[in-house]
């Protein structure tokens, strides 16, 4: 046997090895960033759910969502993402998440619940209002999840004493909430109860000092209360945090003029109108600088298309009426503040009707007097949402459909 056969068999085996090294290196390779890559989905996972402990349901949704998607097999990441997605206002995804949740075998009481919130968050009242307080029954972890959701539903179908009740426990069960005390103020504030709303706002920017709706809020508060330059030192803030936030220059406009800076106040409000000229708000608001100026015809200019729009407007009219006086057109002046205590007199017979409600939630007469009264008052979406409360309770009731041809006739 030569050299050069003896050798082949040991070059031959040694490849052989080499070979086996390679696969058990690149075996190695592939084990160890899998291990890495697990460990990552891990990291993002746990951070993504700590998010959504601290209440930052938006800045965890992106991650939870990313989770769910690279872990297909994950009933917890399908079941947090669809949470996530729910609480951000992803309705449609949400659904999509929670069922696959359901089919990966997550628990089936949780995803339950989830599906309810999604069900009221979506509009539905029957039956999800029913089954979300009896979940209510029973103390459980997703107690203050619950209690958001009633909160909010009760307060988009302006039922402001059931939204009272459960806002108040939410606050209770989630004290360290921003959006609980936000809401809180949100009720406070409507109700007229302004100090106790300024309360809540300040605890919700104590919790997260960037809250646009706590800015907002106790800005709004603030200059009912008569502390404008505090009020404007939030609008200040809240310019520079979301510039483009809606009604921002409505808000902006009417500080400056409680702060005595007419021209500034007179621009931002003319842009809050042309950007929107059917926001009434902001065309009264306008109009009281522009008095402030000396101007009252241009003022009454203003004025005239808003009460066209809603002749019965309040703050309009209240306003109309101080721009007559201003002109010396006394028996104009007169008829407007006629109609201005009519008005008065409705707002305070609605405020009886919503306490009816709040003592018996499915009353339905109180709730087709408000119905009424508001339509007569011109105030269509408000008149529609109660007359369509009484049919989710009375779906034959002929007074709500005729009030709900009145207010909607175009549909």
């Amino acid at each position: 046997m030569t050299a050069e056969t003896a050798s082949k068999p040991f070059f031959k085996s040694r490849a052989f090895l080499l070979a086996g090294l390679c696969v058990l290196l690149l075996l190695a390779i592939f084990s160890l960033w899998n291990g890495l890559e697990s460990l990552r989905w891990g990291w993002r996972f746990d951070r993504a759910k700590a998010q959504l402990a601290g209440h930052d349901a938006e800045g965890a949704f992106p991650l939870l969502d990313r989770c769910a998607q690279d872990n297909s097999s994950s009933a917890e990441a399908a079941f947090y993402a669809g949470r996530a997605a729910r609480m951000t206002g992803r309705l449609d995804l949400a659904k999509t998440w929670l069922d696959r949740a359901r089919g990966r075998g997550w628990a089936e009481v949780a995803v339950e619940i989830e599906q309810v919130l999604l069900g009221l968050q979506a509009g539905a009242m029957v039956p999800y209002q029913a089954l979300a307080e009896k979940y209510l029954e029973v103390e459980q972890p997703d107690r203050p999840r619950i209690l958001e959701v009633l909160t909010l539903h009760h307060i988009r179908r302006l039922e402001l004493p059931a939204a009272r009740k459960y806002a108040e426990e939410w606050t209770r069960a989630e004290p360290d909430n921003p959006s609980a005390w936000n809401q809180w103020g949100t009720l406070e504030a409507r109700s007229n109860n302004d100090k106790n709303a300024e309360e809540a706002y300040r605890k919700a920017l104590a919790l997260d000092p960037s809250s646009t709706a706590a800015l907002e809020g106790l800005a709004i508060v603030l200059r009912k209360l008569r502390q404008p330059e505090e009020a404007l030192l939030l609008v200040r803030k809240l310019e520079q945090i979301a510039p483009d936030r809606p009604g921002l220059d409505k808000l902006a406009g009417a500080t400056l003029g409680d702060n005595g800076e007419a021209d500034q106040a007179v621009t931002r409000l003319r842009r809050a109108v042309a950007v929107n000229p059917a926001d009434n708000e902001a065309a009264v608001e306008l109009s009281k600088v522009l008095l402030a100026k000396g101007v009252p015809a241009e003022a009454r200019k203003v004025l005239e298309p808003v009460i066209t729009r809603a002749p019965f407007d309040r703050e309009a009219l209240d306003a109309m009426a101080g721009v007559l006086g201003r002109m010396g057109e006394r028996d104009e002046e007169a008829k407007v503040r006629s109609r201005l205590e009519t008005v008065r007199r409705d707002l305070k017979l609605a405020d009886d009707y919503m306490a009816e409600i709040g003592k018996d939630p499915r009353a339905v007469g109180p709730r087709l007097s408000l119905a009424e009264l508001l339509w007569k008052n011109g105030r269509l979406g408000d008149a529609t949402r109660w007359a369509e409360s009484v049919l989710e309770i009375q779906p034959a009731n002929e007074a709500a459909k005729a009030i709900l041809q009145k207010a909607r006739p175009a549909r």
